[in-house]
């Protein structure tokens, strides 16, 4: 699969050049005036706002379909796998789960086919110069930026063209598509339902679960946001719980965790489920996708061509990644990225040591994976950016973290919309890469409404 990623259209074009043609003062008071309005919509991490630039990027809608079309057929294919390791080679889906927390190893043992019903998920995506897609993970716990990337477009739109706004409703809503998904799930509970948005104290994205609940009760609907310590579980006929809470911070023992172990009761619908995020479960899907009866063609063709080449450690030798120049090497079920070695960075002999370290369990279990795309170019400012593309609307670039909205034009080159990022603790794996390292990712967000999630 093949998107323009990096090609401007038309419109996103004509907009860049009016931007650029503006006095800069003018410009800087425009894009501080997004800024206030996308954080009032909900872009903050905790106190602190999520920047945006003013630069536009879009994807033709064909192409926002395939990604859909292709995030739906990895994530049904992920489940299907692991559904026949846990069926058929219980030993191997104990090697590959074996790092689960308590409460994770309770469902799975317990609770699995249940929470084959996805929600929603999320898949993340590199894309290289190009145009290549490539599919990093899947993210199916609690795949959040809904809110985000909605406000995203939103504050774009209604600080550079605020006379085309009322445009923006042609397009689909990440947050209206999980509260759809959502209440869909929810339609067998008494009426009307009452909703608690569940996060943990001083989570830094409770921006995202109050702008859900204003959405909810905009519709009639009665939301509020919960945390462990206030949570309602006295399984209310017309309760639900929408879980944004990593189960691993709960006891299974504690009321929360039987309250998750019991799910249908509670009106819990993204349930846990963090076996299918685990990296060690992308690597079965390389290697065994080709040859898996109970894979469609469909889903065996899309594994092809979206899924790099991941292996886990424990599954090569050492001399076949060689001086380690192709390859990365990360836990299996590590959370942001910390435990990433990129062996063109490190070289050979860093490389070899967090080989070393990682045989030696110190790094937890390994695997190794293909690099699919390119080195990172060097980025503007104090900081490093981050991409937040919001599929359906506009893919912004995001610039300045200090948020002071102070706007400048980058060049539209991979690599300087921002860096992928990553959500995993734990055991790693290694992918290979082919080139070097894209520095922007896609998200194709992907709410579901039934056993496997639907296109977006």
């Amino acid at each position: 699969m093949r998107i323009h990623l990096f090609d401007l259209t038309a419109a996103a074009s004509s907009a860049d050049d009016r931007l650029v043609r503006m006095d800069p003062r003018a410009r800087d008071e425009l894009a501080m005036q997004a800024q206030r309005r996308a954080s009032e919509l909900g872009l903050m991490r905790g106190p602190v706002p999520v920047p945006l630039v003013l630069s536009p990027c879009a994807l033709p809608r064909e192409e926002l379909a395939a990604l859909g079309r292709g995030a739906r057929l990895i994530t049904s294919a992920l489940v299907k796998i692991a559904r026949e390791l846990i069926e058929r080679r219980p030993e191997r889906a104990r090697l590959l789960f074996r790092h689960l927390s308590p409460m994770e190893s309770a469902a799975l043992a317990t609770r699995w086919r249940e929470a084959e019903e996805l929600l929603h998920s999320r898949v993340d995506w590199f894309v290289d110069e190009d145009g290549r897609v490539r599919a990093l993970e899947v993210n199916a716990t609690i795949p959040a930026m809904q809110v985000y990337s909605d406000a995203a477009a939103r504050g774009w739109a209604e600080a550079v063209t605020p006379v085309r706004t009322q445009a923006l409703q042609r397009n689909p809503h990440n947050a209206s598509w999980l509260i759809d998904a959502l209440l869909a799930a929810a339609r067998h509970r008494a009426k009307p339902p009452s909703i608690q948005l569940l996060h943990r104290d001083g989570d830094p994205q409770v921006t995202e679960l109050r702008a859900l609940a204003a959405l909810l009760q905009d519709r009639g609907i009665a939301a509020r946001t919960r945390t462990p310590a206030d949570i309602a579980l006295d399984a209310d006929p017309h309760g639900v719980i929408y879980r944004h809470l990593f189960a691993r911070y709960v006891e299974p023992s504690s009321p929360l965790g039987q309250a998750f172990l019991d799910p249908l009761r509670h009106g819990i619908w993204n349930r846990v489920d963090g076996w299918l995020e685990t990296k060690g479960l992308f690597a079965e899907l390389s290697m065994h996708a080709a040859k898996a009866g109970l894979l469609s063609s469909e889903e065996r063709a899309a594994v092809a061509d979206l899924v790099p080449w991941t292996r886990l450690l424990d599954d090569i030798e050492d001399a076949a990644l060689g001086d380690g120049d192709g390859y990365v090497l990360k836990k299996s079920h590590d959370y942001g990225g910390k435990s990433v070695v990129i062996g063109r960075e490190v070289g050979p002999a860093a490389f070899g040591q967090a080989l070393s370290r990682a045989r030696a369990g110190e790094l937890g279990r390994a695997g190794a994976g293909r690099r699919t795309g390119h080195r990172p170019l060097p980025l503007r400012g104090d900081r490093r950016a981050q991409a937040l593309p919001a599929p359906g609307h506009q893919h912004l670039r995001v610039a300045d973290r200090r948020g002071t909205g102070r706007w400048e034009r980058l060049p539209r080159r991979p690599g300087t919309g921002g860096q992928h990022r990553r959500r995993r603790r734990g055991r790693p794996l290694v992918r290979r890469r082919r080139a070097r390292r894209p520095a922007m990712s896609c998200c194709a967000r992907v709410p579901a409404a039934g056993r496997f999630p639907r296109e977006s």
